[in-house]
């Protein structure tokens, strides 16, 4: 009886072997369809990256930006020209205009930017710290 049942066992034996093989070979498809799906997501990722980057770089600033950097560079000249000349001196208004137009050149340069309105809003807040800050000594 036993050499009866040992072919039987064995054949059941080798039918599971085959089936384990097969599902071996259908994780092994599905493991690397995971892993091509994870350089495709991968890769679209860097691509929308590079494109949000782009479009961080291309935007400009808003109208209330470029409000408070007109602001900045009027009470930064006012306050430049104060240092050296009265509000009732004649020149007064003279050389706050000179100030001003100082400060806006030189921030066009900083930026590399025909109108002070095309900086980038990313480099909004860089610009107004400038404007704050500026020194005519600095560029004397």
């Amino acid at each position: 009886m036993q050499t009866a049942e040992q072919p039987e066992f064995l054949s059941i034996v080798e039918r599971q072997m085959q089936l384990t093989e097969v599902q071996g070979m259908a994780i092994r498809g599905l493991v690397e369809g995971i892993r091509q799906m994870h350089l495709d997501v991968t890769e679209k990722v860097e691509e929308v990256q590079l494109m949000v980057q782009e479009v961080r770089d291309s935007v400009t600033l808003n109208d209330r930006e470029c409000f408070v950097l007109q602001s900045a560079v009027q009470i930064r000249s006012t306050s430049l020209t104060k240092d050296r000349y009265q509000a009732t001196d004649d020149k007064f208004n003279v050389v706050v205009g000179r100030h001003r137009r100082m400060i806006w050149s030189k921030l066009k340069v900083r930026f590399s930017v025909a109108k002070y309105s095309h900086i980038r809003r990313i480099d909004y807040e860089d610009a107004l710290e400038f404007a704050q800050n500026f020194r005519p000594e600095d560029y004397l």
